[in-house]
């Protein structure tokens, strides 16, 4: 079967999903309206039978105009948002534990587990794995952890 023997609506549905598939590899959200355009185009051509010139046309009016339209407002949804601080900037919470996942042996730094993440940590104290700590202090992506005292310890 040859590609002249398929229904233009049909190329014109299929380009637009090769355009669709496309948006998934290049960046910038710009070649999913002309996805939309093709299948604009494929609709047109399947209600009203027209030549070739005005099939492209609709194409790019209809991709220009979804463009224009829908870019700024797709662009929020797909691309997501970002937050301009780290939620650990705004100090960390009195009393916040985390536990040694890897053994701290001052100077050199060990890893903590605190609040479902994990941090490179420091200490004044060895440390090992499997200790209680309290965060003191937090710079960068850097905290520094003191031992909990037992209960019945003071």
């Amino acid at each position: 079967m040859s590609l002249s023997a398929l229904s233009p609506v049909l190329l014109w549905f299929l380009a637009g999903i090769v355009f669709l598939a496309l948006e998934l590899v290049l960046p910038g959200l710009v070649v999913f309206f002309f996805g939309l355009g093709a299948w604009c185009a494929a609709l047109a051509l399947y209600l009203v039978p027209m030549p070739l010139a005005a099939q492209f046309l609709v194409f790019l009016a209809a991709s220009l105009l979804s463009l224009l339209l829908l870019r700024s407002a797709l662009k929020k949804v797909f691309l997501g948002r970002t937050l301009d601080t780290d939620a650990m900037d705004k100090g960390v919470p009195a009393g916040a534990t985390g536990e040694v996942i890897a053994d701290i042996l001052p100077p050199a730094a060990g890893t903590v587990k605190y609040g479902g993440s994990f941090w490179q940590a420091t200490a004044d104290v060895p440390l090992t794995k499997g200790t209680v700590v309290r965060i003191v202090a937090k710079s960068n992506l850097t905290v520094t952890v003191s031992p909990v005292a037992p209960e019945g310890e003071s």
